[in-house]
């Protein structure tokens, strides 16, 4: 088996680890763990790196030894499991690895740390060193801090800096660009809390223009190029960096006992399968701030074992007339159905228990 990742750096046995895990986490069910859709697994599959009008993705098993592999042929990139998560979550190969033997249960070691180096922590040397290695990672969203980007030359900077980031290349087509721009673009409004302006929209889009000039249609104009830009942000379900946001609240919800299930008002005893989905939307509304969140029946579904897609969506209308939810945007129903709802949680827990509407 390939392992490109660790072969000069790492020890035995995490490779050893990478090994165990590739059985127990293959490809199509990292990709569905991780939310995509049945359309985006398989060897004529959608991609799900960019606004695919036609098939251009394969998820596969190769015959040169190397397990289960992906491939997009317009050029998004190819390869394993822990690739996958590296273009997915934009993060670095090394924490790629860890995120893959966690999601499969193997916590990988943390490498001791030598006397030498825990002597010299504190060290010019050492700082630079640890500095210098962090820089060349792939950062996390949000990529700017709150603090540097509620406002003023902070925001400006890191518009530009979005516009650059996705500009078009060898390698970033139009549609790949604008797509993983316009998911940027919903992830930096979710961190200052507000829709971005018109004039802070045209900022990016002409950063964008600027530098993907010599990668552009000249017989397109660019008005052209605007208005695909424009149309791509209210397409956005999932912002960059909020991948694995489901995975957290149904592993949290899995571990709780009846006891701690949000109570229905007004029905004492209700069923738990009602309870149970209450207590995700809670943990969903908790993982995104207390906003508005987005939830398919299918992964509705996936907290209730052996619960159809369609008593899935049937919970959660229930939900939304028992007042625990409100459903701000229809999704669809369906035993294939990606298409996520958009909700939000109204109950919350006072100190002393009882039960009020979320503010």
């Amino acid at each position: 088996m390939s392992r490109p990742y660790v072969e000069s750096t790492d020890t035995a046995e995490l490779r050893a680890k990478i090994d165990q895990a590739k059985p127990l986490m293959p490809l199509p069910k990292l990709m569905r763990q991780l939310n995509y859709e049945e359309k985006q697994i398989g060897k004529s599959a959608v991609c799900p790196f960019h606004e695919d009008e036609h098939p251009s993705f394969s998820v596969f098993q190769s015959k040169g030894g190397k397990g289960w592999q992906w491939k997009c042929f317009a050029g998004c990139g190819e390869g394993d499991e822990i690739a996958f998560l590296a273009k997915h979550f934009g993060i670095a190969t090394s924490e790629a690895i860890k995120r893959y033997l966690e999601m499969a249960g193997f916590p990988p070691s943390r490498r001791p740390m030598s006397h030498e180096c825990r002597k010299s922590l504190g060290s010019p040397e050492c700082l630079e060193s640890r500095m210098s290695r962090k820089c060349h990672e792939s950062p996390k969203f949000p990529v700017f801090p709150e603090y540097s980007v509620s406002n003023g030359q902070g925001l400006q900077k890191a518009l530009k800096e979005l516009g650059a980031r996705n500009a078009c290349n060898e390698r970033i087509t139009v549609k790949k660009g604008l797509w993983q721009l316009a998911r940027d673009l919903r992830a930096l409004e979710k961190q200052i809390s507000r829709k971005l302006s018109n004039g802070e929209l045209m900022q990016v889009f002409e950063e964008w223009h600027r530098l993907s000039q010599p990668f552009l249609d000249p017989a397109k104009p660019k008005d052209d190029y605007l208005a695909a830009f424009l149309a791509k942000p209210a397409k956005v379900r999932i912002p960059t960096g909020e991948g694995d946001t489901l995975n957290k609240a149904l592993a949290t919800v899995a571990k709780l006992s009846p006891d701690e299930l949000p109570a229905i008002p007004g029905i004492p005893n209700a069923p738990e399968r009602l309870r149970r989905i209450a207590a995700l939307h809670r943990e969903l509304w908790r993982l995104c701030g207390r906003k508005t969140y987005f939830l398919t029946c299918r992964d509705t579904a996936r907290v209730v074992p052996g619960l159809s897609h369609q008593a899935a969506w049937n919970v959660n209308d229930a939900l939304a007339q028992l007042g625990v939810i409100e459903i701000v945007r229809k999704g669809k129903a369906g035993l294939n159905s990606g298409k996520a709802a958009e909700f939000r949680y109204l109950l919350s827990e006072t100190e002393n228990g009882e039960r009020e509407i979320a503010a």
